[in-house]
This record gives C-alpha cells, sequence and structure tokens, in this order.
C-alpha cells in the first residue's frame, strides 16, 4: 500500500486527500493550524471564475475550466451553498473598450462557451442595472459564489470517509530522503512513499526542507470592505483589467448571506503574516468603487479583512505566473503559488494531480 503525505490542510489539500485517499492507499494530512482551511483559503471572496483572463492553453486556465464545472455539479451533489451570480466587467470609460475585446477574444481563446459571453453596450448595462455605469461591458454567466467553509468541509468529510488522516498543530521542520521520505514534525517523525506539497505561503519554504531551492513565493495582500449598498446588484461587478495589474482591480463581490464587499485590492506585503487592519484604505476604495457604481458614499463603507495571495509573480515582474504543479523529486510533487483561481480549480488540480502519479 502506498502512503502519501500532504502537507497543508487548505482547499487544495483537502481537495487532494478527498481525490487520493482509496483502498489502495494510506493519506495523511499535516497542518500546522488547528484545522482545516485556515490559511489561505480562510481569507478568500468565494467567487467562482468563469476563466476570462488567463493566458489560453496555461494551467491556470485548463484547470478552471475544468474545475468550474466539477465544482458546480460537487456543490448541487452535496449540498454546499453556491450561486451562479453572473459577473459584469465593466468598461468605465472609452479609453478601457479595447480591453473588454482584448478580454472577450482571450476568454474564447481560453475555451469559454461564446454563448456565455455577452457584450454590452451602456444601455444594456443600465438595463441590467441602473446604479452600474460602464460605457460598455462583458457579461459573463457562468461565473459565481460558493461559501468556501462548507466547500472545505465537505472536501474534508468526504477525505475522513475515504480514511484519509488529518494530523492538526504538526508542522513540517525537516523532511529526510531515506528509501522514502521522513518529514520530521512537531509532532514526531512520519514516513512516506509520497510527499504532496500543498502548504499555500509557505509552500517554498517547505520544498526548501527538501532541497529544493529553486522556488519563491511573493506574498500580495488585498483588502476587503464591507459596503451597505442602498439597492439591490445582483451580478459580480469588476472593472476591467488594466494590462500588467498585479490583481483585477477592486471590484463588487457578494456572500450567501447577501452581504457586499469590495476588494481586493493588490500590493506587496510586508510579510506572510501582514494582517493588520488597514482601514485608512477607505477612500482609495471609495474612489475606485464610484467609478462604476452610482448613489455610493464612503459612509458606507466599513473595514472587513485581508488575504494574503500566494504569488509566483515578484514584486517588479510586469506578467502574472502560471501555477506550478511539479514532481520536483521523486514522488515529491509541489504545488506552487496557487493563487486565484484556486479554488475554482480544487478539484481539477486533484485530478491532475493524481493522473500525474
Amino acid at each position: 500500500m502506498k502512503s502519501i503525505v500532504i502537507i497543508g490542510a487548505g482547499i487544495i489539500g483537502c481537495a487532494l486527500a478527498k481525490e487520493l485517499a482509496s483502498e489502495g492507499t494510506d493519506v495523511h494530512v499535516v497542518e500546522k493550524n488547528h484545522s482545516f482551511g485556515e490559511g489561505v483559503t480562510s481569507r478568500n471572496s468565494g467567487v467562482i471564475h468563469a476563466g476570462l483572463y488567463y493566458p489560453p492553453q496555461s494551467l491556470k486556465s485548463l484547470l478552471c475550466q475544468e474545475g468550474r464545472e466539477l465544482l458546480y455539479h460537487w456543490c448541487v451533489q452535496k449540498s454546499v451553498p453556491y450561486k451562479k451570480t453572473g459577473k459584469l466587467v465593466v468598461a468605465t470609460q472609452l479609453e478601457d473598450e479595447p480591453w473588454i475585446e482584448d478580454l472577450y477574444r482571450n476568454a474564447l481563446q481560453s475555451g469559454v462557451k461564446e454563448n456565455h459571453l455577452i457584450p454590452l453596450v451602456q444601455q444594456e448595462v443600465q438595463k441590467m442595472s441602473p446604479h452600474i455605469q460602464g460605457v460598455s461591458a462583458l457579461y459573463s454567466l457562468e461565473s459565481g459564489i460558493v461559501d468556501v467553509s462548507s466547500l472545505c468541509h465537505s472536501f474534508y468529510v468526504e477525505a475522513i470517509k475515504k480514511s484519509a488522516q488529518f494530523h492538526f498543530d504538526c508542522e513540517v521542520r525537516e523532511i529526510t530522503d531515506q528509501e522514502g521520505y521522513i518529514l520530521h514534525t512537531t509532532r514526531g517523525e512520519m514516513g512516506c512513499d509520497i510527499v504532496m506539497n500543498a502548504a499555500g505561503l509557505y509552500a517554498d519554504e517547505v520544498a526548501k526542507l527538501a532541497g529544493i531551492q529553486k522556488y519563491t513565493i511573493y506574498p500580495w495582500r488585498g483588502d476587503y470592505f464591507k459596503i451597505k449598498l442602498p439597492y439591490r446588484v445582483d451580478p459580480l461587478v469588476y472593472p476591467v483589467r488594466k494590462p500588467q495589474a498585479s490583481g483585477l482591480g477592486i471590484h463588487l463581490t457578494m456572500n450567501m448571506q447577501g452581504d457586499t464587499f469590495l476588494g481586493p485590492d493588490s500590493e506587496p506585503a510586508s510579510s506572510k503574516e501582514d494582517f493588520h487592519a488597514k482601514s485608512e484604505k477607505k477612500l482609495k476604495f471609495f474612489e475606485a468603487t464610484e467609478r462604476y457604481l452610482s448613489g455610493i458614499s464612503p459612509e458606507m463603507l466599513t473595514y472587513e479583512t485581508c488575504g494574503i495571495r500566494p504569488k509566483l509573480r515578484s514584486f517588479s515582474d510586469k506578467e502574472e505566473k502560471d501555477f506550478v504543479i511539479s514532481e520536483d523529486l521523486p514522488s515529491f510533487f509541489n504545488l506552487i503559488g496557487i493563487e486565484s483561481p484556486g479554488i475554482t480549480a480544487s478539484l481539477a488540480i486533484a485530478q491532475f494531480v493524481k493522473n500525474k502519479m
């Protein structure tokens, strides 16, 4: 029987455990936190992405497309709360319109079905919502939201049912190769045949424990504000992404309870633990949002939280980096830079890794 240790019990680690646990494997998940889903997974907007932005044939693009279909099916099957909200990507001025056209072309080249994308002129945007301001927009029918905590819990429960074992408060300090791998943890030694490094923000540091020096994760911070709108907006609303931007712009999202949020923005973090509140960003968030939403005021915004993305894109890079899913040593698999659309792609990532094995 093959023994597998998965390092990290976030959404990816739990999806891997669910996928890999079977009668023929002995799967253990080690996690330094007190429970599953407490790292990057816990600070996420829960958007189900349609796959508009990623370069065609990239892992982000392919696994987002495949993962979205798997995710919607899983949510129905396991009663995980989700909603297919749709998403408006808005050009707020005439100069933005070529970027909307580029986005439309990229989405089609990436495999988004033409009948799932609707270009809108200004009057059509206003008809969809009189409060959304834009000279044109692209409407994505397949975008949505999911309760990330419930989704991660559903993966965890399924993994447990398949006899995967989870070890919490268990941090890996050293990894040695002795006819298989020995993980030296804060709860003792653990031997295995296969290692899956799904440690999120710390995946580069875990790789280095095994002597793999080629990865560096750059922590990019994104803040969120809650906004109490005086009206209802049904779809997610995004400004069009500017070329080379490190994020998708400050956008409007919502949760399953109907609360609405702005963010995240994107900036280099001072550390991987840089979670202190930045309520002083309120005016910046308001000014960015009033470009595409009318009838709002700064008083409607209250600081909510922040998240940190585990990017492979350095703070000086001009372009985004793809996911890395690589067997860098025999039976040692690194999953590095698994940021957005990681949640959307989670089930497809797990299947992809299983096929690589």
